[in-house]
């Protein structure tokens, strides 16, 4: 622990360098990085072009206070939402991943003018207090957190995915309180599950019927992380409201948006949206490199081919006694022990030059950089293989 810096369980390693999808640290050793900063890295570390972009406008040294207009956030704008799916038209600019789900709350409640957000059990959305509170992250020595907040649980398996649908359908039918469905569209941090078939487009359709937003957290799973370039096409959502950070801007600069359609955008109108530094020049540089990257580069496609590929190598591992279940979509993994062995996993890894982390302590996860190709994807299946004691 830190002497002076707020921080209570970092590794005391000192990270000094990057390149592609290696970590470097001060001794000169080399990890290949499959945790990719938890879901944040795309075009990968050191990257010329994004740091070329970056020092460019750093060298033209300006702030523009969020109340004047800046062309490079149009641009941005545009951009986001001309790939984003259904009719989302608007983009609040914000810093972070845990400020665009405090927007969602904000603009989700003002346009439907109700108070109530139906979430999903056990799932992260940040660390501010709204995000807290609509997640898993308002522990009790925080209370009171946010009201207003119905948590229905985490479906598994096509069963209860019916189940929990019906559930909100009845709340839906029965309240009249309810401003909007938020949740991720891949439950990441609660350990990477895949929602079951038919359960997001019967959440949608129960939204439609009864007049409820619905809204989408990618802050982990948006900018081709899952295969396309947002997780939400997957099921065919339109979603009413999105939320996007961390590989936003590849891990290059602190940025979020959350995206809105008109109609949600204009109800909304009043509610605080200054952002002291939400979208800076400077930031704007590395996160409109970063969405021509993703594009030029075919980073979601790579996704879409790698990703299985890694599965493939790392299903074995259900072979083992204590191995319950190996999943991912695209770039993100989650692997499933029957106890508490994580860590333990984690660790070995680490100590054989790779990096992943840990979802609780019976779950490893891993995002790694979307330029992860098949050669680096099996050395890390193989190391993750060899730490759980897979010896096929």
């Amino acid at each position: 622990m830190a002497d002076h810096l707020a921080d209570y369980d970092s590794q005391p390693v000192n990270l000094v360098g990057g390149e592609g999808c290696f970590l470097i640290d001060d001794r000169g050793r080399r990890y290949l990085d499959l945790l990719g900063g938890w879901c944040v890295s795309t075009v990968g570390w050191r990257d010329p072009e994004m740091a070329a972009a970056i020092k460019e406008q750093a060298e033209v040294g300006v702030y523009v206070p969020p109340f004047f207009r800046y062309p490079a956030q149009e641009q941005l704008a545009e951009l986001l939402v001309s790939r984003a799916p259904g009719k989302l038209r608007r983009a609040f600019r914000c810093t972070s991943g845990s400020e665009a789900v405090e927007f969602a709350l904000k603009c989700a409640r003002a346009a439907a003018g109700k108070p109530v957000i139906v979430s999903i059990n056990g799932v992260y959305h940040g660390h501010t207090y709204g995000a807290a509170s609509l997640g898993d992250a308002c522990i009790s020595k925080m209370e009171p957190c946010l009201p207003g907040v119905i948590k229905l649980p985490l479906p598994r398996t096509e069963a209860e995915g019916r189940e929990v649908a019906a559930e909100f359908e009845r709340l839906a039918r029965e309240r009249g309180d309810i401003a909007a469905f938020m949740s991720e569209p891949v439950w990441t941090n609660a350990g990477c599950f895949i929602p079951p078939a038919g359960f997001y487009p019967e959440i949608q359709k129960i939204c439609r019927k009864h007049g409820i937003l619905l809204a989408m957290d990618e802050v982990a799973t948006g900018m081709g992380r899952c295969g396309r370039w947002f997780a939400s096409e997957l099921w065919g959502l339109e979603p009413d409201i999105v939320c996007l950070g961390k590989a936003f801007t590849g891990g290059y600069a602190a940025m979020g948006a959350t995206l809105v359609t008109e109609p949600v955008f204009r109800a909304s109108q009043g509610i605080p949206d200054y952002s002291t530094f939400g979208w800076l020049p400077q930031d704007l540089a590395a996160a409109l490199k970063n969405v021509s990257l993703i594009e030029t580069r075919k980073l979601p496609e790579n996704a879409a081919a790698v990703g299985p590929f890694l599965i493939e190598q790392l299903k074995p591992l259900e072979e083992l006694s204590d191995v319950v279940e190996v999943r991912g979509i695209g770039l993100v993994f989650g692997i499933e022990f029957k106890g508490a062995r994580a860590y333990e996993v984690a660790r070995r890894c680490f100590e054989q030059g790779l990096i992943v982390a840990l979802a609780d302590s019976r779950t490893l996860f891993f995002g790694p950089p979307l330029i992860l190709d098949r050669t680096l994807a099996k050395q890390g299946a193989d190391i993750i293989k060899a730490a759980c004691g897979y010896k096929g």
